[in-house]
């Protein structure tokens, strides 16, 4: 058999930062930019104060910081808790499932505990993308496992993780392989607990998973070193033997890097990527036609009940709210707008909210295409259509520009932050490259 997690692990331990083209490089820098605001996002909701207490009540304390709040844990308990951060606010990047919630957390605990340098944490970033990327073609972007049950962040991001730590801790290629079965062995995730807190744990434990995976092959554990491509490996047990193309996993290897083609969508909107069509296509008939939300009789739309990122009808909560595709359509024909305001616990139950939600009909559509189609009809009996092919975000045909990132981020780390802060932070991760130790910019990801 072609040994596939080979090759793919040679080329991860191969690539310099010098072989990165400038434009991948850049990218990068977004993509951590985007992923440290959420979860600073989030260390500013109460609920982040569970994982706190949780370290506290067993006694956990380290050399690495966590983002938001500082608190001190071990280089794999600080990548746990960034994980959980930065995944449960649904505002982190998608690709689809979700790759830099699984592979700046760890980098951000590894950069503190071992010094690493701006350059070096870049290109372990990159190329944790780039296995993670190749995991998501290799299952055809993994909507059959979501229906089946797995959440593919959890897998697919602890075998990431596992690659990019051994590449910072300078493991040989049969160690690097290892470090990959451990790490597959180690993974998880429930569909089922997407739209609760359990679904932030998934990005938390692929987080925790690639170090733990990789200073245990360091240390000489053995695991199966073809863990990826294996009779009885990852991709069997998550697809199904025969169900999947193993060889996408080294096509084209090196000729031209994930994090270029396909590219990670940056979410303009914090919730659930895979409604943004439909939600940028709601927004746009609103100020196309100045639609006031008391004059709406009826919507319809696929509300695609079958998948559970599409579960909630009438949300209960704000992480709930975040899945619910018919939450989202409500709050942008009554706001205009989809930003954390209208994530806000007060929203969610409120009468306008619930009374604009009944107003959808769910309409199953025949196709792809026709799922992303909505259909608003007025009292006065206008009827107004749309549809968007790529949504806001989409990294080749319609990107965030810096400015458009770099106002996200300052919503997102000003809920924790001060200004003064949020601005150097910002300008921090956006010259990475030339950070000699990343743990001074970790200074600037803490609340003082």
């Amino acid at each position: 058999m072609r040994e596939y997690t080979k090759e793919l692990a040679g080329f991860a331990l191969e690539t310099r930062f010098e072989d990165l083209p400038e434009q991948v490089v850049t990218l990068a820098k977004k993509h951590m930019l985007d992923c440290v605001g959420a979860a600073l996002a989030e260390a500013a909701e109460p609920r982040s104060q569970i994982v706190r207490r949780y370290f506290r009540g067993i006694g956990s304390s380290g050399d690495c910081r966590t983002v938001g709040h500082g608190d001190h844990l071990t280089v794999e308990n600080a990548a746990f808790a960034n994980g959980i951060l930065a995944h449960t606010i649904c505002y982190d990047d998608s690709g689809p499932s979700h790759p830099s919630v699984t592979v700046v957390p760890g980098l951000l605990a590894l950069a503190e505990k071992y010094h690493f340098s701006g350059k070096e944490i870049l290109t372990a970033q990159v190329m944790g993308y780039e296995v993670f990327q190749r995991l998501n073609a290799v299952t055809a972007e993994a909507w059959e496992m979501r229906k089946r049950g797995w959440h593919p962040t959890g897998f697919f991001g602890s075998v990431s993780g596992a690659v990019q730590t051994a590449k910072l801790l300078g493991l040989d290629l049969d160690a690097t392989q290892r470090a990959m079965g451990i790490a597959a062995s180690l993974s998880g995730g429930l569909s089922q607990n997407i739209g609760n807190m359990g679904m932030g744990l998934h990005a938390g434990n692929a987080s925790r998973n690639g170090i733990v995976a990789a200073h245990l092959a360091m240390e000489g554990f053995t695991a199966d070193p073809q863990p990826l491509e294996g009779r009885f490996g990852l991709m069997d047990a998550l697809c199904g033997p025969g169900e999947y193309d193993i060889s996408v996993l080294t096509k084209d290897l090196g000729q031209r890097l994930g994090l270029l083609d396909p590219g990670i969508t940056i979410k303009p909107y914090p919730n659930c990527w895979a409604h943004h069509k439909v939600l940028q296509a709601t927004l746009e008939l609103k100020a196309r036609h100045d639609i006031r939300a008391e004059d709406v009789e009826k919507i319809y739309v696929d509300l695609q009940m079958d998948k559970p990122t599409y579960r909630y009808l009438e949300p209960k909560t704000d992480l709930e709210a975040r899945y619910s595709l018919s939450y989202g359509i409500a709050l942008a024909l009554l706001d205009g707008e989809l930003t954390l305001d209208q994530y806000a616990d007060d929203r969610i139950c409120r009468a306008d909210s619930v009374e604009m939600m009944r107003k959808i009909v769910d309409t199953p559509a025949k196709s792809a295409t026709g799922q992303q189609i909505i259909t608003i009809v007025m009292k006065d009996g206008a009827r107004y259509e749309n549809s968007v092919r790529y949504s806001k975000g989409h990294p080749i045909h319609d990107p965030l520009t810096m400015e458009e990132l770099q106002a996200k981020y300052r919503t997102c780390a000003g809920r924790l932050l001060p200004q003064k802060q949020v601005e150097a932070s910002m300008e921090a991760i956006l010259s990475l490259e030339q950070a000699e130790d990343v743990s001074h910019v970790i200074d600037l990801l803490v609340k003082k």
